[in-house]
This record gives C-alpha cells, sequence and structure tokens, in this order.
C-alpha cells in the first residue's frame, strides 16, 4: 500500500463501507478494500478536471498493482476470464491514460481532452464497481447497495 498513501488520502466511509469489511486474518485484502474506497470516492467527484483524471488513474493503475496481493488467497475461486477482463481494462486504462496526457502537453485545448476524460472517468468508475462485485461474489461478502 506504500504506492497509494501519497496519491489517495485516507478515505471517509460511505454506503457500502460497512458491508465490506474482511475478517482480521486478511491484512492485504482489508489494505485492499480500504484503498478501494479512497479509490471509488475520489474518482465520484464530479469536478475532476482533465490533470485530476490522470492523477485519479494513476492511482488506479497503482491499486490494480495490489489486486493479485490482495486476492492471494482467493485465486482458486476467481473465474480466469473475469480476471483477464479486469487485466485487459487495465492495460486499455493505462493506454488512453497515456494519450490523455499527451493530448493536454500538446493541445491542451482540444474538444478530444473533455470527451477522453470523460470517458476515462466512466470506465475507470464502472471498473472499480466490478472488482467490488467481483469482490463479493469470490469472497461471499454481501455485495454493495
Amino acid at each position: 500500500m506504500r504506492l497509494m498513501t501519497g496519491v489517495i488520502p485516507e478515505p471517509a466511509p460511505f454506503a457500502y463501507a460497512q458491508t465490506m469489511q474482511p475478517s482480521g486474518n486478511h491484512p492485504a485484502l482489508a489494505a485492499w478494500i480500504r484503498a478501494q474506497r479512497a479509490l471509488e470516492e475520489r474518482l465520484n467527484d464530479r469536478r475532476m478536471c482533465p490533470e485530476d483524471a490522470l492523477v485519479a488513474g494513476r492511482a488506479l493503475l497503482a491499486f490494480a498493482d495490489c489486486e493479485d496481493e490482495a486476492f492471494l488467497g482467493l485465486v482458486p475461486l476467481l473465474d480466469p476470464a473475469a480476471r483477464h477482463e479486469l487485466v485487459t481494462e487495465h492495460h486499455q486504462i493505462a493506454e488512453d491514460l497515456a494519450l490523455l496526457d499527451s493530448l493536454l502537453r500538446t493541445m491542451p485545448d482540444s474538444p478530444d481532452v473533455a470527451e477522453l476524460t470523460a470517458s476515462l472517468l466512466r470506465r475507470m468508475r464502472q471498473h472499480l464497481d466490478r472488482d467490488a462485485r467481483f469482490l463479493a461474489r469470490a469472497t461471499g461478502l454481501p455485495p454493495r447497495t
């Protein structure tokens, strides 16, 4: 979780936080859930500018690097096709973040910046929502409401 410390502050609790509490026997999973909550809270800020989206996207990719450790004990329960889809999404998000970064440096007034930012934010929110449902199914935790 060192990667997340400087990027995303400790989250304030929100709607499904209380329903997704793992037992104390899974510290990596508990840390992953806390980081997921913080990232989701950040991505739900509707005032994000393209530069904020870049920072949040990089945080999402750093967060994704922690998934394997968090899911270590759950790997036998996870659908390989679903895991592959999540990894593919990470790559697509990384490519689009690189494109957004390039556009911001070379053509910051391009209408493509706003379109790409909106698309990225929507897909990152959907990705985190899918992660939460995926985790709930794999662990038997109740899904968020």
